[in-house]
């Protein structure tokens, strides 16, 4: 397998890695309310080959051939969309502090306010 098509493999992989259910989560429902998280995804590759001839008296008078490539990916999470009774809201995450604590601080709010809405509509 020669550079290119190496590269254009690697390529493929990535594009059918990060499609737009990565960048966008599953949406989440709480009792009427759904929460979608959101994440920032970097991408990187590069690859590289050659090919040569043996140059001296001591080399076989052979030919050679490598390549390779390698790549990666990054997924940080930075907001979720919140929706509730035609509102949507979008909550940042991260800050000073740690993303996914603040993601984690975040669910504890979410609920007492779904359970504080909940509380109303029933007492209507």
């Amino acid at each position: 397998m020669i550079v290119s098509e190496i590269l254009e493999q690697l390529g493929a992989d990535l594009k059918n890695f990060a499609d737009s259910n990565i960048v966008f989560g599953e949406p989440i429902e709480l009792e009427g309310t759904k929460i979608v998280p959101m994440c920032k995804l970097s991408v990187g590759y590069g690859g590289g080959g050659g090919q040569g001839e043996g140059r001296d008296e001591k080399s076989a008078g052979g030919e050679g051939y490598g390549g390779g490539a390698g790549g990666g990916v990054s997924m940080e999470p930075v907001a979720v969309i919140v929706a509730k009774d035609g509102e949507v809201s979008v909550a940042k995450v991260g800050g000073k502090e740690s993303k996914l604590k603040s993601l984690v601080d975040l669910i504890p709010e979410a609920l007492e306010k779904i359970k504080g809405s909940k509380e109303e509509s029933e007492e209507e």
